[in-house]
Order: C-alpha cells, then sequence, then structure tokens
C-alpha cells in the first residue's frame, strides 16, 4: 500500500481506512476460519483427524451441534500456529 500514490507517508491504519481495507491479521483470520469450515466440511482434500478432535456428538452440553471441535496437541509449534501449512 506505500506504493500507491500519495499514501507514502501514512501510517498503516491510516491507510487501511482510506482503501476501506481490513488489517493482515483480520484477514488472515478470516481465512483460516474459511479453510477450518471447508476441512469439516469435506470441501478440501485434508483430513480432519489430522489436525481436529470433533466432539461426542451425543454430548448432551453441545445443545444440538455436533461440530465442537478441539485441536489436536503436537509437539511442534509449526503446527500449532500454521492451519494453512497443510496446503504447502
Amino acid at each position: 500500500m506505500k506504493r500507491l500514490y500519495g499514501f507514502h507517508d501514512m501510517e498503516y491504519p491510516t491507510r487501511l481506512n482510506k482503501l476501506n481495507l481490513q488489517s493482515l491479521e483480520y484477514r488472515r483470520l478470516v481465512a483460516d476460519l474459511i479453510l477450518t469450515y471447508k476441512i469439516i466440511f469435506g470441501l478440501v482434500d485434508i483430513d480432519l483427524n489430522d489436525y481436529f478432535c470433533l466432539k461426542d456428538p451425543d454430548n448432551t452440553r453441545l445443545r444440538g451441534n455436533p461440530y465442537k471441535i478441539t485441536v489436536n496437541h503436537y509437539r511442534l509449534n509449526a503446527h500449532i500456529n500454521f492451519l494453512a501449512s497443510v496446503l504447502l
């Protein structure tokens, strides 16, 4: 965005506001949520059990939601921090 004419001297939040854009952190969060949705519903060729565990659907505390997920635990932090790394 600094390469756009007239934006080189503006701060990051100001540039985002002028261009009517969301922050990079927010866009990454949305991308992770979309990828999680696609994994859960089988819209991508990634095994759900490699990254998430679905809670027991018969559990009455979920209020009828069969898609309550928990994250699998890994020894390496790389898997925890980068969900999109599965696509590489």
